[in-house]
This record gives structure tokens, C-alpha cells and sequence, in this order.
């Protein structure tokens, strides 16, 4: 892989991990629904901008169904979904969960791609639901129905994420990446908008936080997007979906650091656990060499 490669995941990875952070302060004002909605609303009109002013043309008329498709599932559905997780546990845990994504992205590979899912992809999914199923007991996770809820969000979110990169691999290889970035994001804002109009906003927005949810568009959509797409392209979906490895130690290191976050050792034995099952999806076999 390309060292340009290697500074991307990790630049992203820093990014994404982030955005969990922003989602704890913004989802309890705009709630789920509306925090995700104004995230993608922002940054596809943050990109369509700079397209413009760059003369640069998304082939709509092409291109759109499949823009709508993989803005949908890559976007509305987990960005809703994690602005829900995040109004009842800690951001903590939703990155820790979100490292569940490449397994799910191998699955779809092989289903929709042909990818061969073998015995040792099949003991790393155990292995990711086992982690699930650690973090549920966790002392920083509220015993409540809407915490349960918000880890099977979390799941859900995952599930769409893995989705989605065997979608763009098999059906968007066409799409230019500036293209796939806009186009989906602005067709995912859209989709949210209606719910929006319909459940409003939680409550009332300050200066400060109109500006945290600017910069929380633009960076961690409208930019993050552009560099995951342009992964996609260059080292196909399952291992830039690997870029959730890296997300758990700095969404943890972010969540410590500006939202004051406990982490508890089964929290980390749950990481861990997930983590171990990510590597057996991911990891190819080593050739047999014949003597």
C-alpha cells in the first residue's frame, strides 16, 4: 500500500474518531435525526461550492440513482443512527462498535462481490458479536432500554457501512470520488429533510453551537468523505473499511480527554475482543508455497 495511503487512515481515522465527540454535543440540540440531517445538508452545499468554483461537474443525469442509494444507506441511515447512540451512551463505546464495520464489510463482499467467505472470517464475526455482547455489560453503559437500543443503532449503522462499500465497489466504480463525496452526502441530506421539518429541533441553537455543527459538516463529512472515497478507489472497500481499526483508540483518547469519559476494563477487554475478530476478516491468508 501506498505510504500517502497509510497518512490518510490515519488522518481519518483521527477525523471519524472525532466525530463522535461532536455528535455527544450537538445530538442533544438538534436531536438524532436533525444532527445528521444538517451534518450532510452542510457539507453536500459545502462541496457543491467548491465544485462550482473549481468547474468541476457531477454527472447527474448518469449518476444520481446511485448517488441517492449509496447516500441512504452510507450516510442517513448510520449518521442518524449514531447521533441517536449518542443522545444515551457514552462516544466511547459507539467508536468501539463502529470497529465492527470491516467484518460486516467482508460479509457483503462476499455476497455481492463474490469474495470468498472463509471458516477463519466466519470465527472473526463470533468473535466481533462477542465483543458486542461484552461492551452491553459494561459500568459505563446505562442499564436502559434506550442504551440497548443505541447499541443495536450502533450495529445497524455498521451493518450499513459494510453495505455500502460493496455497493460503491461493485456499482460506483465509474463515479469519480469528488462526485461520489457531493452527490450521495447532498441526497442523504435531502432524505433526512422531511423528518426534520417533521420533529424539529430539540432545542435553541447558540452561535456557538451553529458553529460547532458548521465545522463537524465540513470536516467530518464533507472532507472525511472525500478522503474515504478516494480509499475505496484506490485499496477496494474491505481494507479501507479497515480504517475503524485505528477509530477506537482515538474516539476513546477524545472522549477522555474533552467529555471526561470513564473507561472500564471490560469496555477495553471488549475493544480488544472486537478488534481480535476485525483482524480475522481482514487478514488474507498467506500463500501456500510449493517445494
Amino acid at each position: 500500500m501506498k505510504y500517502s495511503n497509510y497518512i490518510l487512515m490515519i488522518t481519518l481515522s483521527a477525523i471519524w474518531g472525532g466525530s463522535f465527540i461532536f455528535m455527544r454535543i450537538l445530538a442533544p440540540v438538534f436531536g438524532a435525526v436533525g444532527t445528521a440531517a444538517l451534518r450532510l445538508l452542510i457539507a453536500g452545499v459545502f462541496l457543491m461550492l467548491v465544485f462550482k468554483m473549481s468547474n468541476y461537474k457531477i454527472l447527474w443525469k448518469r449518476d444520481w440513482k446511485i448517488l441517492c442509494i449509496i447516500g441512504v444507506i452510507n450516510s442517513a441511515i448510520p449518521f442518524s443512527s449514531f447521533a441517536f447512540a449518542a443522545l444515551y451512551i457514552p462516544a466511547s463505546i459507539s467508536v468501539v462498535i463502529n470497529s465492527m464495520t470491516p467484518m460486516f464489510g467482508s460479509l457483503f463482499a462476499a455476497l455481492i462481490l463474490g469474495e470468498k467467505l472463509t471458516i477463519q472470517k466466519g470465527m472473526g464475526l463470533i468473535l466481533g458479536t462477542t465483543g458486542v455482547i461484552i461492551i452491553s455489560g459494561s459500568k459505563a453503559l446505562p442499564v436502559t432500554t434506550e442504551a440497548y437500543l443505541a447499541i443495536a443503532a450502533c450495529v445497524l449503522a455498521t451493518v450499513c457501512y459494510g453495505l455500502a462499500g460493496a455497493l460503491i465497489k461493485k456499482y460506483a466504480s465509474r463515479i469519480d470520488t469528488k462526485a461520489l463525496a457531493g452527490g450521495s452526502q447532498l441526497f442523504a441530506g435531502l432524505s433526512l429533510l422531511p423528518i426534520l421539518m417533521l420533529t424539529g429541533i430539540s432545542q435553541p441553537v447558540t452561535v456557538n453551537i451553529s458553529m460547532l455543527m458548521i465545522v463537524f459538516a465540513i470536516l467530518c463529512s464533507a472532507i472525511a468523505y472525500l478522503i474515504y472515497f478516494h480509499l475505496i478507489k484506490e485499496m477496494g472497500p474491505t481494507s479501507a473499511l479497515s480504517v475503524t481499526f485505528l477509530m477506537p483508540v482515538f474516539g476513546i483518547f477524545w472522549g477522555k480527554l474533552i467529555l471526561g469519559e470513564v473507561i472500564y476494563n471490560q469496555m477495553l477487554f471488549g475493544a480488544m475482543v472486537i478488534l481480535m475478530g476485525t483482524y480475522l476478516v481482514v487478514r488474507k491468508p498467506k500463500p501456500i508455497v510449493e517445494i
